[in-house]
Parts: C-alpha cells; structure tokens; sequence
C-alpha cells in the first residue's frame, strides 16, 4: 500500500512539473514576459511542488501578477545588453576584422553575463523584494560568490535549450523538470541567507 501510494506521489509530481511548465510556455508566448514567467515558474516548483503550499496554477498566476512589472523591466533590460553585443558582433563583422582579434573575442564574451545571472536573476525575484537594481546586484553577487554553483546553473539552462533545439517536441515537458534540477542548487544558497536573517525573519516553507 506504501508503495502504490509512493508511485501515486510521484506521479502527481511529474503531472504538476508538467502543467508548471505548460504555463511557463503559454506566458512566455508574447517573449517580453518571459521574465515574469520564469520568476512565477521558479515561485511555483519551491514553494507549491517542493513544499506543497498550494495549487499549481494559483501559485504560478499569483508570482506572475505580482512580479510582472519588475521581472519584465529585467527581462528586457537582459534583452537590450544581448542585443547592443549582436550589434558589436555585426559591426565588427562589417569592418572586416578578423576572427582573431581581441575586439571579436571582447564582443563573443560580452554575452556571458546573461546566462550566469539568468537563473540568479529570477530565482531571488521570486523570493525577495527589492528594487530592480538592488536585484541585479545581488544576483551579481550571489553568482560571483557561488561561481561554481553558477556554471552548474549555466550548464542546466544550456542542456535545456539544447535538447529543446535538437528535440523540440519535448519542450513542453522540460520547463519545470529543469527549474526543478536547478532549484537543488540554488535553494541551500536561498535558505542559508534566510536563515542568517534570524528566527523572526525566517521564512518557513525556505527551511522545510
């Protein structure tokens, strides 16, 4: 009886990690809200699938309607910076310089910053108010501060985008098994900052 009821556990997880998903693919169709979609998704697979605090789908509207405008403003700031280093690459390009100048490797790594602070970036919006400055800034030290952590993160979000590409009919069944395998390595992070807030600042379900 354990066991079926085990299987039946693990089962309405993988359906849950599914519809999370789902919805982060269906919010994400206009591309500008991405960002309110990560955050709403991250919010979702913590607290109501990890923790069980709630429904699936009144968690994931509740994180997207609260976050949307700051999650949105970081989204499209990330977008601006990805595109002003396509601009550098195209100029460079049409300047004639050669693959192996500085200038072409300075303009290749200029987009390394948006997918390590990516996960970062949406994970402590789900988590933490702050302003939309304060929120890059403590991503960028979170992600400094756990480089290794972060390339784990990085190394997650690429294999994701990689499988969608080579396989694309498993896109709507990764978004939340990802967020999933990327919240284990950022929730100890998440929960040792709670807790060095003290007992009256503690959240409950973080140190579950």
């Amino acid at each position: 009886m354990k066991k079926e009821s085990r299987i039946v556990q693990v089962l309405s997880a993988l359906i849950d990690l599914v519809w999370a998903g789902l919805l982060w693919l269906a919010c994400s169709l206009p591309l500008f809200t991405i960002g309110a979609s990560s955050t709403a998704l991250y919010y979702t697979i913590v607290k109501c699938i990890r923790h069980d605090r709630g429904r699936v789908s009144s968690c994931f509207f509740r994180s997207f309607r609260t976050n949307f405008r700051q999650a949105t403003i970081i989204w499209l700031l990330c977008i601006l910076y990805i595109l002003i280093g396509i601009g550098d690459c195209i100029a460079f390009s049409r300047m004639g310089i050669s693959k192996d100048s500085p200038l072409i490797l300075f303009s290749r790594l200029f987009f390394l910053p948006v997918p390590l602070l990516f996960p970062w970036l949406f994970s402590f919006l789900s988590r933490f108010q702050n302003t939309v400055a304060g929120t890059f800034r403590f991503s960028v030290y979170l992600a400094m501060k756990n480089f290794g952590r972060t390339l784990l993160l990085t190394l997650q979000l690429s294999l994701f985008l990689l499988i969608c590409w080579m396989i694309p009919f498993l896109t709507p069944f990764l978004p939340g098994v990802f967020c999933m395998l990327m919240s284990l390595t950022i929730e100890p992070v998440f929960r040792e900052m709670t807790s060095d807030m003290g007992a009256e600042n503690e959240d409950a379900w973080y140190n579950e």
